[in-house]
């Protein structure tokens, strides 16, 4: 990381400034890329700092629009369908001139992970916490490294749902985790784990407010699927399962009442994606709650099952 900092400095990629008044800088995140030989020896560290160019606002930061990309979820999606339909996939890299493009705009970024001057420098101090973390970290990377996301072995080709939330795991702000995956032909196509945007004061509530977000995205998927007409099967509710009674209940309850009346009105839209049918809220028993994984820790053995039921699979396990 140093070498590239130093080879940034000396090309004046960056000014160091104080952002004006009114103006919030967007992040940024270090890419790091290892280029091999036909061999698959290491011949090259390269590394790419990259702003993240989706927190500008257009006319604010940018006048331009730039090359649409896919998302990623939208590419699992089709994988899905053609292993399903056992159709032949090719893959084909395009390099687009906006890459090199020429910035006619002032971005403010912030400082990037590992710059330091004479006037800042600070170096770090990590405690025995943070190295035990990442000695987990490490171990699971070591023990999944053959690991990938499958898809295939299903009948039939429809969409699941899975929304969970665990209560007040933030101790700082006593905000609430949420998390919901989307699984198609037997693997997961779409899923976010995020800290939700307001505190819950039930686990109810928390689980609701999952349920909501999760619903919003059924939502989505159903229609980029319909788009496609290669699945019949879309055009019926999407089920999306919740191990929570208390939100199934205020999910299907057409009116407000004196527990929920301080949920914020947005949340409320999952009732109305359900009045039309978009989307059909069902119970799951807890151990069955697929997308813990992203909500909280759990025991290996309970993880690794609700992985494999996501799609994610060791090499030999393929057949």
């Amino acid at each position: 990381m140093r070498s590239e900092m130093d080879s940034m400095s000396e090309n004046q990629v960056w000014t160091l400034v104080e952002p004006p008044e009114g103006v919030k800088p967007i992040g940024c995140k270090w890419v790091f890329k290892k280029k091999t030989d036909m061999d698959g020896n290491v011949q090259t560290y390269k590394g790419r700092l990259v702003a993240r160019g989706f927190r500008q606002i257009h006319a604010v930061d940018y006048d331009e629009t730039f090359s649409p990309v896919a998302m990623f979820k939208s590419i699992r999606i089709l994988l899905a369908v053609a292993k399903f339909h056992d159709y032949e996939t090719w893959q084909m890299d395009v390099k687009t001139a906006f890459l090199n493009g020429k910035l006619e705009e002032d971005v403010y970024m912030i400082q990037p992970e590992g710059f330091a001057t004479p006037e800042n420098a600070r170096k770090a101090n990590p405690g025995e916490g943070h190295w035990t973390a990442v000695k987990n970290i490490l171990m699971y990377l070591r023990r999944t490294k053959d690991v990938f996301l499958v898809y295939g072995g299903k009948e039939e080709l429809r969409i699941k749902g899975y929304t969970d939330a665990s209560f007040q795991t933030d101790k700082d702000d006593s905000r609430s985790q949420s998390g919901f995956v989307f699984c198609q032909n037997g693997g997961a196509v779409s899923w976010k784990s995020s800290k939700q945007d307001t505190v819950a004061d039930s686990t109810a509530e928390a689980e609701y407010i999952a349920a909501s977000e999760a619903a919003k995205e059924a939502v989505w998927i159903k229609k980029f699927i319909a788009e496609l007409g290669v699945i019949p099967s879309i055009e019926d509710a999407v089920d999306l399962y919740c191990d929570n009674n208390g939100a199934i209940a205020q999910a299907k309850e057409p009116r407000s009442h004196q527990r929920s009346k301080h949920i914020l009105r947005s949340f409320h839209l999952i009732r109305e994606i359900i009045d039309r049918g978009d989307v059909e809220i069902c119970k799951v028993h807890t151990d069955d709650n697929i997308v813990d994984p992203l909500t909280k820790p759990l025991a290996q053995q309970k993880h690794d099952r609700h992985t494999e039921s996501l799609g994610i699979r060791y090499v030999g396990d393929w057949s």
